[in-house]
């Protein structure tokens, strides 16, 4: 059955053909929205997101290829089934328009039984492809994502690394590393159980995302380990969020049943190009060098890595 959702788009230049395509398709269940120009209709739909373009090939200014060709450009409206509406019959036109992404042809006048037929076909197939979308999506969380903490896992982590060092060494740009870890944890594990401990990953993993920018990256290293990926971050302003995060660790208290548990963290700070590390695996031990160096000097604590 169709619903609302199913939201077929109409652009022709014809207000009459505009008019009976949208009778015939809303007397099937489908919301229908229109356009009288190529330009509205590119705008309509990167707003609107129909799971159907209805497209007449000829129209002024801006013909259907040209539309065919911007809407399969944009990330958002690439998908979006095409079924090219033209009164002309050489194959020709047919092959440029499937080559630039159409799906199908009509031809006019319509055949009412023909059109609403097509427009079914391309919206199951439109439904089909995003529900196999939603489940690769899915499945790329399930090999990217920690099961546990829902931020990203060791092996993203250093692919992400390795993609960022690169474009911070080509386009010579900051970045710093940050790796974390929770301090005496084998205590907290003992004294109040893994559940406890689960419960406090999960807590600080919240903690750590809601402190940093989208463009950054946050990931569980591994066991209580956590690390940062901050793009465009020097040093100083790097450390000055490590140190925000500790003493908002610091000062908190994490609650498990009718327990309230303290904690604190270690953390360690590298950078490009204050450390001039030679790749993204150097860059990752020096701030693990930084993070020893925290624990050395008595925990709870933000170093910076330094060369000796």
């Amino acid at each position: 059955m169709n619903t609302k959702e199913d939201k077929v788009l109409v652009i022709d230049d014809n207000a009459v053909i505009r008019k009976l395509a949208s009778n015939l398709l809303e007397k099937k269940g489908y919301a229908v929205i229109t356009a009288e120009n190529g330009t509205s209709g590119i705008t309509l739909a990167k707003s609107q997101l129909p799971k159907v373009i209805l497209l007449d090939l000829m129209m002024p200014e801006m013909d259907g290829y040209e539309v065919c060709r911007q809407l399969k450009a944009f990330d958002d409206t690439k998908d979006i089934p095409i079924i090219m509406v033209t009164s002309r019959s050489d194959s020709l036109d047919k092959i440029k328009g499937l080559e630039l992404g159409a799906a199908d042809y009509v031809p006019k006048p319509f055949d009412y039984g023909e059109l609403q037929a097509r427009v079914q076909t391309q919206i199951k197939m439109k439904n089909l492809w995003d529900e196999l979308q939603e489940k690769n999506k899915y499945l790329e969380d399930l090999i990217k994502k920690d099961g546990l903490t829902n931020l990203y896992n060791h092996r993203h982590f250093h692919e992400r690394i390795s993609e960022e060092f690169s474009r911070s060494k080509r386009y010579t740009v900051p970045l710093s590393c940050v790796l974390i870890d929770i301090d005496h944890f084998k205590n907290v594990n003992d004294r109040y159980g893994h559940q406890a401990g689960d419960e406090i990953l999960k807590t600080l993993a919240r903690m750590l995302k809601h402190n940093i920018r989208d463009c950054d990256f946050a990931a569980r290293y591994g066991g209580e380990e956590f690390s940062l990926i901050l793009p465009h971050t020097v040093l100083e302003k790097a450390s000055a969020l490590c140190e925000r995060i500790r003493g908002n660790v610091e000062s908190s208290q994490f609650q498990f049943n009718d327990k309230k548990i303290g904690i604190t963290i270690s953390l360690g700070v590298a950078g490009v190009p204050d450390n001039t590390p030679v790749s993204y695996s150097e860059l990752i031990r020096f701030a693990d060098e930084a993070l020893y160096n925290a624990k050395e000097d008595g925990r709870n604590k933000v170093r910076i890595f330094t060369k000796k």
